[in-house]
């Protein structure tokens, strides 16, 4: 519409969980990472039919074929017209929508305009002024970042001077005042105004865009009496309670790895993605937030929480476990250490472990602590006190749990290793729980079988996902899963539910060489149904779509080659199992070599693919000798 841009409808929508505004209507259940699903409210639904997916943001019934983005489930629901239905939304989650009392000049959007043109120049700016720091460089190169990685991170330099920026953004037309609204001046005691950011190296904070919105810069000089991190205050673009550093460089990541590593630095989170470790963010400059957790929650369902071990560090992991389980994303405590047992961060940790810091790294994840375990360790339980105020600070953590399931299962542990009654008598209000005990009863499941979401692999599922809504991968995917491989037994899925889906697409693409979703989903039986029904609008570019798609098959044949090795460990070790062992070591290996290759040169996908079906027929031959 004329009088919001493009650039304020899409922070609302990034800012806006559409799960949480249509439960306000219509009582949804999870059925997945990111996913619900709930009684359709326009039509008469007897069983849940209408799908919404947070990580797209949007809505879909597949009975009736109602769906969208927020914005058109409120104009359908509430029979707005869009900038009705825009403002609803905007006064529900707290968004500040700009004037519009005069559209020829919007103020509010001018102010957000030139603090975005002023992020960039700055952002190049920083970038521009490194090489001509040794300091700056010399501070880098101890923390063993990359040139490309500096790039691709836009770490920069701000120069020890009160006017460098100042000087350089009034050359292109910009004035002190404008830079003090965009958080990159300060005006000083004496009524000037100097650059807010010197002698700092600097990084550039990115929405989920991908687009500047704010800046952190860390101080070279240890002697100077000034903090170690500084960042930009709230502006017209930035709420620092609503960004993660990394996030717009890892969304996509933590789908695939099906969890997220949450670190304290920008260090942090950057020495672990240039490693390969690429689902990881950072919250820098803040504590974690409520937004921070809700947001998170679109991705994943686990967490590693990876923060100092001073107490600080503790506090932070105390406070960020009971910020994202109401969120429904259980958090795991990872502690980092060097072998004489001193405590490190994650970004010394890489440093110091040289070529093997990524698989080191994931070889901590697999010691990571439940948080309840954790809170349980660093908790006083001796007395009875003691024990009594800690079952009522961890029932006050699971009172906020949405997931009933979840929540009773903790309830059940506590009252197993501490006695405690498990309910909330006392914890939670009469009438609050009397409103609980209604939507568990509108919540109930239906009587037919559902999927058991949690057991499903999701990178099996985005894969699958990838696949049926990727006409141009059709082919590729015909001649991988063929017949042939089909009657072999093996299969790369850990889920027979996903197998079957996959399966069957892929021989109604043998039979007519499309997939007509209709009709696949009438030859489906009703498990994997359910999970076709699931899948929202999403769309891959053919570039993007091949890329994922072979580095994925790669990962599947890995993984089913570690699931026959876990085969074997069960079978008497004799010379014959040693040697078949080996080989299945020797065959990842291999694959993890050429998926490398291929991720340095994509104009490899004709040889990468025909290694993928090399390897294929390795995993069959192997699965005959078992």
């Amino acid at each position: 519409m004329a009088f919001y841009s493009d650039d304020v409808l899409q922070d609302l929508k990034q800012q806006t969980n559409i799960a949480d505004i249509i439960q306000q209507f219509v009582p949804l259940k999870r059925s997945g990472s990111g996913r619900f699903v709930g009684r359709c409210p326009f039509h008469n639904d007897h069983s849940p039919s209408m799908n919404v997916n947070t990580q797209m943001g949007i809505y879909k019934c597949f009975a009736c074929g109602a769906g969208g983005d927020v914005f058109k489930f409120i104009m359908e629901h509430e029979k707005m017209d869009f900038k009705a239905a825009v403002e609803w939304i905007a006064n529900a989650t707290g968004f500040q929508l700009p004037s519009i009392h005069h559209a020829e000049n919007p103020k509010n959007a001018e102010e957000r305009s030139l603090v975005r043109e002023l992020n960039d120049l700055a952002a190049d700016w920083f970038v521009e002024q490194l090489p001509h720091s040794e300091k700056a460089l010399g501070y880098i190169s101890s923390r063993h970042l990359s040139k490309e990685t500096r790039h691709f991170f836009k770490v920069g330099y701000a120069p020890d001077g009160r006017e460098g920026f100042l000087s350089f953004a009034a050359k292109n037309g910009f004035s002190p005042r404008q830079l003090v609204e965009a958080g990159l001046a300060v005006e000083r005691e004496n009524g000037g105004i100097a650059d807010k950011f010197r002698d700092r190296l600097m990084f550039a904070i990115e929405n989920l865009s991908g687009k500047v919105v704010a800046f952190g810069g860390r101080i070279l000089d240890k002697e100077k009496k000034a903090p170690k991190y500084l960042n930009s205050p709230d502006t017209a673009l930035y709420k620092k309670g609503e960004i993660l550093y990394g996030l717009s460089k890892s969304k996509n990541e933590i789908p695939k790895a099906g969890s997220v590593i949450l670190v304290e630095g920008y260090f942090d989170m950057i020495s672990l993605f240039q490693a390969g470790v690429k689902n990881v963010v950072a919250v820098s400059g803040t504590a974690l937030t409520e937004k921070h957790a809700e947001i998170l929650s679109r991705y994943t369902k686990t967490a590693y929480l990876v923060f100092d071990g001073d107490e600080a560090g503790r506090t932070a992991t105390r406070r960020t476990i009971e910020i994202v389980l109401p969120q429904g994303i259980i958090p795991k405590i990872v502690a980092l250490s060097r072998p004489n047992g001193e405590k490190i961060d994650p970004d010394n940790f890489m440093n110091e472990h040289g070529e093997s810091a990524a698989d080191d790294f994931r070889a901590e994840l697999t010691h990571a602590e439940d948080w309840f375990s954790y809170l349980s360790r660093i908790s006083p339980t001796d007395t009875v006190e003691d024990r009594a105020k800690f079952i009522t600070h961890i029932k006050s953590i699971l009172v906020n749990i949405r997931d009933s399931e979840l929540q009773n299962q903790y309830l059940r542990i506590l009252a197993e290793r501490f006695g405690a009654r498990p309910d909330f008598a006392g914890i939670r209000p009469e009438k609050e729980k009397r409103k609980f005990q209604k939507e568990d009863e509108l919540l109930q499941a239906p009587p037919e079988e559902q999927v058991p979401w949690q057991a499903l692999p999701p990178l099996e599922l985005r894969f699958i996902h990838l696949v049926i809504a990727s006409p141009s991968l059709w082919e590729a995917a015909s001649a991988f899963f063929d017949l042939d491989f089909a009657a072999s037994g093996v299969s790369l899925f850990a889920s027979e539910i996903l197998d079957e889906l996959l399966s069957t697409a892929i021989a109604e693409y043998a039979e007519t060489k499309q997939i007509h979703l209709m009709r696949l989903h009438d030859s489906l039986s009703p498990l994997p149904a359910q999970v076709l029904e699931s899948f929202g609008d999403e769309s891959w570019k053919p570039e993007a779509a091949q890329k994922e798609f072979l580095e994925t098959l790669a990962e599947l044949e890995i993984r089913t080659a570690e699931r026959m090795r876990d085969v074997l460990k069960t079978k008497p070790i004799t010379g014959e199992v040693i040697q078949w062992r080996l080989d299945l070591h020797t065959f990842a290996s291999k694959m993890q070599q050429n998926r490398t290759r291929y991720g340095e040169d994509p104009s490899l996908s004709s040889t990468f693919f025909k290694n993928l079906l090399d390897y294929r027929n390795e995993l069959v031959q192997f699965s005959s000798k078992l």
